[in-house]
């Protein structure tokens, strides 16, 4: 068969609607698995926990102080999701696991069809025979992208959010686009992403109303009504920032960002546009995708499409920079930006979207990188909000960008040069093999990644609390050695914990039972301190984070590096850990070793004896 036979077949609208299904089937089927690995890392450790505390709390609609007591002593109702969540009501009827899989596929699924309807509606208008094909392509890399399954629908929807409110803004809306504007907060987060959206949304209309000397007042009226009714579901935010003084967080003390020189936030601004937010939507466009959109920039600059013999020698160059390293050298590089930006202006000339969306696309990795430049630290004192809110998750909104830019390299290409169905084939099967590399659940277990039945360790819980036979509601537990998540999904009550906000006197309460560790001056107390002092979501004792994949067994040399007369203070039972400390300590009494599987943990029962205090 012929190239230009392949080629042809290549653009059957049946064969890419069976891929998309496949590939999206096999992407999700490790969650079908009995047993399954995901990221513990803002997952495991924390949000899963925080749904499950709060789905069997039996006080979701509770007013803002209402203490559930199973973490740190007891958390306020606020310190938890609000009851407009559709991923705490999947916590509430299907339970941790059933949810975790349910939204996970949601997420996916939602993916795909959003950005597929805004390519074929806003990008990809061509009628042409091979013009599906971009819009197959561009909702298959978007659709695979790692979502944190904490923020739900929040990046996933973003087209079809844009989707609509581009319509209202066109005249060509109907209700449903307005029935989404309204039901998008229920599954999504502001905090997370659309507060930037909402303030990107207000500025195109401040400078389309500028442009047409005239307010568009359906597309003002889309805006305020999905920014007031995210306000309206998260209401109980509003109260504790604006009308509730009693309840300081400890995010008053965040000093996360504007902590840097110029250089090494120019450096975090790179890092932003060439990898993305790699911590919960990694965009993974360094591999194939940005390449791609830069070679199409460049070859926006030919008037002429290149004849058969030519195009097949260009994808060969093509093919060749990929496999020589050629990319992977530049765009780390120190030049990669101002060379990209270069481009982005002249491209302008061409194709103004594709230089538009670049541009933009560095601006929005810029903003990420300045957030940690300090010369800037002055704007917290006029919007001391910028303190709490962490500013780098506007870079949240980049994969969504890069799908676009995708889609429309892909049209480029297809115009200048032959054979492009069989390149964007190839193009789309190395990034579904990224995508399926990094995604946020495998099948076996990788580093940073434990399954729910060995994190969780619930048999051996079980055995832990026949041994102390207390009710476990009127004893407080803390952990070393392993997360109090683990405890904490267990159903016992902990003086430790994870939370993203949470009072900021019990911050300062807890800094007592380790200053003995975070004062001392070798190099990992130092980073301890400043983690805990400048962030210090995680209340741990000697506060750091041992993960699954780094405990090692039968591994005897930790030391009591805290103060048990603090937890005392704090009302504390016992201490499950999994070393066994080497070091005598009259207020801290062995009692028992539960032996755990092979990949889950082993716990070393202590009593604190408070009576000797």
């Amino acid at each position: 068969m012929s190239l230009n036979s392949i080629n042809k077949c290549l653009t059957n609208n049946t064969l890419w609607i069976f891929i998309s299904i496949v590939t999206v089937t096999f992407y999700l089927s490790p969650l079908f698995y009995d047993v399954f690995y995901v990221p513990t890392f803002d997952n495991l450790d924390s949000i899963i926990i925080w749904y499950k505390i709060l789905a069997e709390s039996g006080l979701i609609f509770s007013d803002n102080h209402t203490v559930i007591p199973n973490m740190m002593n007891g958390l306020p109702r606020l310190s938890y999701p609000g009851e407009f969540n559709v991923i705490l009501w999947l916590y509430y009827f299907f339970g941790p696991k059933t949810a975790f899989i349910i939204n996970e596929v949601i997420i996916h699924i939602v993916a795909f069809f959003s950005m597929f309807v805004f390519l074929k509606k806003y990008v990809v208008n061509e009628k042409s025979y091979y013009s599906n094909i971009p819009i197959f392509i561009g909702s298959l890399y978007f659709s695979l992208i790692p979502y944190w399954s904490g923020a739900g629908l929040s990046v996933a929807i973003l087209p079809l959010v844009t989707y609509s409110l581009l319509n209202i803004k066109n005249n060509l809306s109907t209700k449903w686009d307005w029935v989404l504007l309204i039901i998008v907060p229920l599954y999504t987060s502001f905090i997370f992403l659309y507060i930037f959206y909402i303030i990107m949304a207000g500025i195109y209309l401040i400078s389309d109303t500028i442009k047409y000397k005239r307010l568009n007042k359906k597309f003002f009226l889309a805006i305020f009504l999905m920014g007031f009714i995210f306000l309206l579901t998260k209401y109980r935010l509003v109260i504790s920032m604006f009308f509730d003084s009693s309840f300081i967080s400890h995010r008053t003390e965040f000093e996360l960002f504007f902590q840097y020189d110029f250089l090494d936030s120019i450096r975090r601004a790179h890092s932003f546009f060439i990898s993305g937010h790699t911590e919960h939507v990694p965009g993974l466009q360094s591999f194939f995708i940005l390449p791609t959109i830069l070679i199409a920039s460049l070859l926006s600059f030919t008037k002429k499409r290149f004849n058969a013999s030519n195009s097949l020698m260009i994808w060969l160059l093509i093919l060749f920079s990929f496999l020589s390293g050629l990319w992977e050298t530049f765009l780390p590089s120190i030049y990669a930006l101002p060379i990209i930006f270069l481009l982005s202006i002249t491209t302008l000339k061409v194709n103004k979207y594709m230089g538009l969306l670049l541009l933009f696309q560095l601006l929005l990795a810029s903003i990420a990188g300045l957030a940690h430049y300090n010369g800037l630290d002055f704007i917290t004192d006029i919007f001391p909000i910028l303190q709490k809110l962490n500013i780098t998750r506007i870079a949240f909104i980049q994969p969504f960008i890069w799908g676009i830019l995708l889609a429309l390299s892909l049209l480029i290409l297809t115009k200048k040069l032959y054979y492009t169905n069989i390149f964007s084939s190839i193009l789309i099967s190395f990034q579904i093999y990224i995508s399926f590399y990094y995604s946020y659940y495998q099948h076996t277990p990788i580093p940073g990644y434990a399954s729910f039945q060995d994190y969780y360790a619930q048999n051996l819980f079980n055995k832990i609390k026949r041994y102390i036979s207390e009710p476990i509601q009127t004893v407080r537990i803390i952990s070393f050695g392993l997360e109090p998540a683990v405890s904490l999904y267990n159903n016992f009550y902990t003086t430790d914990g994870y939370s993203a906000n949470y009072p900021l006197s019990y911050k300062h309460k807890f800094r007592k039972i380790i200053s003995q560790y975070l004062d001392q001056n070798d190099s990992n107390a130092i980073q301890a301190k400043d983690l805990y002092d400048n962030w210090g979501s995680k209340l741990y004792i000697l506060g750091t984070t041992i993960s699954l994949e780094n405990y090692i067994k039968d591994l005897n040399i930790f030391y009591v590096r805290f103060k048990t007369k603090e937890l005392c203070n704090l009302n504390t039972n016992y201490l499950l850990s999994s070393y066994k400390f080497n070091n005598e300590n009259k207020d801290l009494k062995f009692l028992h070793y539960f032996k755990g599987r092979k990949a889950s943990w082993d716990i070393y029962l202590y009593k604190i004896d408070c009576q000797s205090k």
